[in-house]
């Protein structure tokens, strides 16, 4: 039977697919134990590669700069959460299904910072990390792919208790631990939490949130700077599937 491009929002929050005899058909999402599997090949990747980890006091987002333009003249300041892409794995239960915001944590193995360009816009905001990831929120490994060369660990942040979290626990997305886990982690010292990242795997946060920019900008948690853009400048519409062939981050 041929797919008639007809969907809806199951009750689970999920998207279903109907044939042209109108049966729902669930989509075959990862289950808890291939995302389990997935989260091992992920860290003995990032373990194998490089086995440090460092300080990360900012996470940034880069955007061309008519996508700030917008936030700030249509949308008060607020940068609002979109639908996920089909980036990465075809069978993750997030592509399509939770609104979010992306931002990288993938800092230089040599130099400890952010890169100098950007294949995503010629603009940067940087977001101080304890904004995004802090005691008050879940953390859930969602993902592990690559396209060319680099690989990548989608990581999903969520508040407790709401319409994002509930959908990653019903899709058994693995929680971590916020103080103890390989790949994104809070280090308490002295009563005050930092945030630590992996040197071995480019990590990437969905922030199931709003922010408001000129809150953060104003109060110092938040900078725009401008970014040597590269390639195409922005994000393919529909994200681009991890690459098939490679045994690494397949299952």
């Amino acid at each position: 039977m041929k797919n008639i491009g007809l969907r809806y929002k199951g009750k689970l929050g999920c998207t279903c697919i109907f044939l042209e005899f109108g049966d729902p058909v669930m989509p075959n999402y990862l289950t808890a134990d291939e995302i389990y599997d997935l989260y091992e090949r992920c860290v003995d990747f990032a373990e194998e590669t490089d086995d440090r980890y460092a300080f990360l006091p900012q996470m940034w987002r880069d955007k061309p700069e008519h996508y700030w333009k917008d936030i700030f003249e249509k949308k008060r300041g607020f940068m609002i959460p979109y639908m996920k892409d089909f980036n990465g794995d075809k069978r993750s239960a997030i592509n399509g299904n939770i609104k979010g915001l992306f931002f990288s944590c993938g800092i230089d193995r040599k130099s400890k910072r952010p890169p100098y360009f950007s294949y995503f816009g010629n603009k940067r905001l940087f977001v101080d990390a304890g904004v995004l990831l802090n005691e008050s929120k879940n953390l859930y490994f969602a993902d592990f792919y690559c396209h060319y060369y680099n690989h990548y660990a989608t990581l999903v942040v969520t508040n407790e208790g709401s319409k994002q979290d509930i959908f990653c626990r019903n899709h058994d997305l693995y929680q971590l631990d916020l103080f103890d886990n390989p790949l994104l982690f809070l280090y308490n010292h002295r009563g005050r939490n930092s945030v630590y990242v992996t040197l071995g795997v480019r990590v990437e946060l969905f922030f199931t949130d709003k922010l408001n920019i000129p809150g953060l900008l104003s109060t110092g948690r938040g900078r725009l700077m401008n970014v040597q853009s590269r390639g195409r400048g922005r994000s393919r519409k529909n994200g681009i599937p991890k690459k098939d062939v490679c045994n690494i981050c397949n299952l």
